[in-house]
């Protein structure tokens, strides 16, 4: 709600700067050369056609860049109100109070009068947040826009609505959290960061293509998950299967025996074969079957002994003493044996 009043006041202003020795008007130091005198005042005038047009994004990129080039006080009036139009009530509140701050007794007493009626207005949108993060030097982003690096030397000022809250660190990433805050509010929020995924790009060079494998991450001395059980309930899985498949095939060539003997013409030769066929299935299934039931034995043997003993962190063994070994088994198959050996 950028007041046109003030617009064309500032306008007549800023022509001062194109007048010799005559400093950009509000300039507190008059120290810039003309030539960025000048270009403060076009991008200010660019960011007032562009307020009117309702282009409030780049209007706001044009008034601060003139107020880079040229600190003047009168500028951020205009930066302030853009922030108020763009609903970022935080920033417009700080930009409105260093205009105060800044102008002093130099703005007119209607004027801080009705600056300070924004003020209070915008007091009651924002909102005052405590960002936590588990470690130091972590970027802290609220709606993706840097506001600090943790540890924050205190509360933030946030704008009342829907707030993104991210911390970045190389090698390690948060889970955003999205807060719905009001005016007004105290809210503290958590940010935990873990060691993040590593992304690796593999060019395959017989077609050109680009693979992306992501490793999950995980600390130095962060033990990895036990691979005995996995590997053991992997071969329970597949036996498992293979139980499952030479079963119904010992069904099946059953059920086709069955229906061969009730059929004439069929020679005594293929109801023989027909019944070493189903013999063999059904013998399959059962060495299958009994090796499933050892695999998931061991299986779940390993997997109480993880629970019981997880491995130990790297930081946590003593170098002086070597670490027991780890469990194994294999698998034995063979004419008239089925069977799992290991060590313990």
């Amino acid at each position: 709600m950028l007041r046109k009043g003030l617009a064309i006041g500032l306008i007549a202003a800023i022509a001062l700067a194109s007048v010799p020795g005559t400093a950009f008007a509000g300039d507190d130091s008059g120290s810039q050369t003309p030539q960025e005198r000048e270009e403060a005042k076009q991008h200010y005038l660019q960011g007032v056609d562009l307020f009117e047009e309702g282009d409030y994004q780049n209007a706001l990129i044009e008034f601060k860049k003139s107020y880079e080039l040229v600190p003047n006080f009168n500028v951020l009036y205009n930066i302030g109100q853009t922030y108020f139009q763009l609903q970022d009530y935080a920033n417009a509140l700080k930009t409105l109070s260093q205009y105060l701050d800044d102008g002093g007794k130099r703005i007119v007493a209607s004027r801080r009068a009705e600056v300070e009626g924004d003020v209070d207005k915008l007091k009651s949108r924002v909102a005052t947040v405590t960002v936590k993060v588990n470690m130091a030097g972590a970027d802290i982003l609220v709606d993706d826009v840097k506001v600090g690096q943790s540890p924050l030397p205190g509360p933030i000022t946030v704008s009342a609505g829907r707030r993104r809250f991210d911390a970045q660190k190389s090698g390690f990433r948060a889970t955003p959290r999205v807060e719905e805050i009001a005016g007004q509010d105290t809210k503290e929020v958590t940010l935990d960061l873990q060691p993040s995924t590593t992304i690796i790009r593999e060019d395959d060079k017989n077609g050109g293509d680009t693979r992306i494998v992501f490793v999950p991450g995980k600390k130095d001395d962060e033990p990895g998950p036990p691979l005995a059980p996995i590997i053991m309930w992997s071969v329970t899985g597949a036996l498992a299967i293979g139980t499952g498949v030479f079963g119904g095939l010992a069904l099946v060539n059953d059920s086709d025996l069955q229906a061969m003997k009730k059929e004439p013409g069929h020679t005594t030769d293929e109801l023989d074969s027909a019944a070493s066929t189903t013999r063999t299935m059904a013998i399959v299934s059962d060495v299958f079957l009994g090796t499933t039931v050892i695999a998931a034995g061991f299986a779940t043997y390993f997997t109480i002994d993880a629970v019981l003993n997880p491995p130990a962190k790297a930081s946590d063994k003593k170098d002086d003493k070597p670490a027991p070994p780890a469990p194994a088994a294999t698998l034995k198959l063979g004419p008239g044996f089925t069977g799992v050996v290991g060590t313990f």
